[in-house]
């Protein structure tokens, strides 16, 4: 037997060796166990349910539909906050959700493992009151535009805010208007075609359409600086006197003035109207004239009164009785139109002693009103109401002011040292030269109406292409409308919408309520006799500008373009007012009181008012602003601040201009009044809402804005 020897294979490790080693390792891997068993593949976990919509702020219902990746798998879901289990509901269809809601939901399936918890918070803003949004440009591209889609919603806030508080009120509004002047006679009785008259009428005194319905009239007795000529209502020779009014004769008057009145009347049979001389007859004063001022002769305090008298009387039995007097237009003006020199002085005497006594006697309730000039002579009314019979008369009803001088703040001054007399601004006219009379027009009538004013009263109502006819008067300033002197077209200025945005919503009777102001945003809010909500926006910047209209618990978004107007009414309930958040940047302007202060135009960035000082008392300098919101608690303060002074600086106190201190600003010297610098300072003491009161101290300066932080 042969035994065959076979020489080994020499094999080199590679791939399939390997793999093969790898293939036992999992075989014997899989029969061992020594009795143990086997562990299953994991399950797929399942995605998290979908939502659709999305989470958001949604204005109105929302219905939500739920899905799963899947397609496959049962989705529970809770609305109460708490988590789902496969115990919760299951969904089926769509979810309906009509109030702010967080739901909160879970997917299950054979095969897999559940999701993780999906949540999505819906905050639906419900509908509340429409809001009617009426706008108009400075490009006149928008006359009174109707704008659409403007709601309330529930909610509020916002990144430049505005509130608006009718529980907060302020002075009754007896109207808007301009005045009857000779000049505006002649234009609409005999200069305008019988259409134009009517046109002119009906949008001047109604509200139908696009009437404006001017409701406060002022009546020169006798010639102003836009009449066709020089006359009294008791002209004589020079040399000549008639101290018993035997020649006093409203004639002139019966030709234009008288007729445009009573149809005025007809159509707003609620027109209030407020009449003053331009001068008393030229043989009553000192230079014999009715122009070029001159002063009133002693001789003559009488007759002066009696001319008024015999004004009141003639007007009333022509069916046009007069609400308000002042005893002189611009008091101490004098010019080469009719004018007089009128110190206070003498005005005191001439009004207590005279015109007072004179009145009772002749049983004339007209009311009188002090000054009829610029805001900068507060010290003319002050030294008239100093007399004792001036300040205990029921018939002293308030201080005119007119717009040519100074700033609106000084009649929150007035307002303040004596609250029972009335604030009216009785004129300021447009002006031809002005770079934009719309926005002029917003800053001024804004800044009246926020200042405690009662009235806006323009000056002429109507003019020619030519700004007249006129003698030796104004021969640039607007009117409400424009007669043209050849054909009596009829054409509306810039004045007419500006007013119009005011007068025509703003109903009288009305109150001022609370409204700050925004950045690049002027406002001031309303609340007519029947329940609805005016407010008036101006953005005084030239760049579109958006803010959101907080009331109550709702509010609603919206967007000006630069130097556009809107007027926004409304009506309903507000319900709870809310809180002013003191992180949101407030307007010093804002303010809902304030002693020895006043707002000013600015110059700085965004436009609007700064709030400046007037008069410093130690501890009487202040501007309180009520309800503000501190959060949880504040760290620091930003404030933007001018002055020409040293040393200055602002506190802020909790509840009361003594209260807890909060913050004090030091405000350097920034160069220039409308110079403005950003300053900022450490806050601490305040959490929760408080009324906030904010100090001037030491020196003169002005504030635009502030914020915590």
């Amino acid at each position: 037997m042969t035994t065959q020897t076979t020489a080994p294979v020499s094999m080199k490790p590679g791939p399939f060796l390997f793999l093969a080693i790898l293939a036992l390792s999992s075989l014997l891997t899989a029969c061992s166990g020594g009795g143990g068993s086997s562990t299953p593949p994991l399950e797929p976990v399942l995605a998290p349910p979908t939502f659709t919509p999305a989470a958001g702020t949604y204005l109105g219902p929302q219905t939500v539909t739920l899905a799963d990746a899947t397609g496959s798998a049962t989705i529970y879901y809770t609305l109460d906050g708490s988590t789902p289990t496969a115990a919760s509901a299951a969904y089926k269809s769509p979810i309906p959700v009509a109030a702010s809601q967080t739901i909160r939901a879970l997917a299950v399936a054979s095969g897999y493992s559940n999701s993780t918890l999906a949540s999505a918070a819906y905050i639906i803003r419900t509908p509340g009151p429409a809001v009617s949004a009426t706008q108009s440009s400075n490009d006149g591209t928008q006359k009174f535009a109707s704008i659409a889609g403007v709601q309330l919603y529930s909610g509020t806030g916002g990144t430049n805010p505005v509130y608006v508080d009718d529980s907060i009120t302020y002075q009754p509004i007896e109207g808007f208007g301009a005045a009857f002047t000779d000049t505006a006679g002649y234009n609409l009785q005999e200069v305008a075609t019988t259409a134009a008259h009517d046109e002119a009428l009906n949008n001047l005194f109604t509200r139908n359409g696009n009437g404006i319905g001017l409701s406060f009239m002022r009546i020169p007795m006798a010639a102003s600086d836009l009449a066709l000529s020089v006359y009294s209502y008791d002209d004589q020779p020079a040399g000549l006197t008639d101290p018993t009014l035997a020649n006093f004769s409203i004639a002139h008057d019966q030709k234009d003035i008288i007729p445009l009145i009573l149809q005025a009347k007809a159509l707003n049979p609620d027109l209030k109207l407020m009449a003053n001389p331009w001068s008393p007859p030229g043989w009553m004063k000192s230079n014999d004239s009715m122009i070029n001022g001159g002063t009133l002769l002693p001789a003559d305090y009488q007759p002066f009164a009696d001319y008024f008298v015999h004004f009141l009387q003639a007007y009333s039995a022509a069916g046009i009785p007069i609400d308000y007097i002042t005893l002189q237009n611009e008091p101490t003006y004098t010019t080469t139109y009719p004018s007089m020199d009128f110190p206070a002085v003498d005005a005191t005497t001439v009004l207590s002693q005279y015109v007072l006594p004179t009145f009772t006697a002749n049983s004339i309730t007209t009311r009188i009103l002090l000054l009829d000039n610029n805001f900068y002579m507060i010290d003319y009314p002050t030294t008239e109401l100093a007399n004792p019979t001036i300040a205990a008369s029921p018939l002293i009803a308030g201080v005119a002011w007119h717009g040519y001088g100074g700033q609106q703040g000084e009649m929150q001054l007035m307002a303040n040292q004596f609250p029972n007399l009335g604030q009216y601004e009785t004129e300021h006219s447009g002006f031809s030269g002005n770079a934009s009379q719309f926005k002029t027009d917003f800053e001024d009538i804004t800044a009246v109406m926020r200042s405690s004013g009662r009235t806006f009263v323009k000056w002429s109502l109507a003019v020619n292409e030519n700004y007249g006819p006129e003698t030796n008067g104004c021969g640039t300033c607007t009117g409400i409308v424009s007669i043209n002197s050849v054909t009596g077209a009829l054409s509306y200025p810039a004045d007419y919408y500006s007013l119009g945005h005011f007068s025509k919503f703003i109903l009288p009777g009305a109150q001022r309520i609370y409204s700050s102001n925004a950045q690049g945003i002027l406002t001031s809010a309303y609340l007519n006799t029947d329940g609805s909500k005016a407010l008036v926006a101006f953005n005084d910047t030239s760049s579109s500008q958006s803010f959101q209209v907080n009331w109550g618990t709702q509010s609603f978004s919206y967007t000006l373009p630069g130097l556009a107007a809107a007027t926004f009414t409304w009506s309903g309930t507000a319900g709870a007012q809310i809180a002013q958040s003191a992180r949101t940047q407030i307007q010093a302007s804002s303010y809902t009181a304030l002693s020895n202060l006043m707002t000013e135009s600015t110059t700085d960035a965004n436009a609007g008012y700064d709030l400046g000082w007037a008069t410093i008392t130690p501890s009487d300098t202040w501007a309180a602003y009520r309800n503000i919101d501190f959060g949880s608690g504040i760290s620091g303060l930003t404030a933007r601040v001018a002055t020409q002074n040293s040393g200055g600086a602002l506190e802020f106190h909790l509840d009361s201009p003594t209260g807890a201190l909060l913050s004090t600003v030091a405000v350097p010297n920034t160069g220039a009044w409308q110079t403005f610098s950003t300053v900022t300072a450490s806050a601490s003491g305040a959490s929760g809402v408080h009324d906030l009161y904010l100090v001037y101290r030491n020196q003169a300066l002005n504030l635009n804005w502030f914020v915590f932080n």
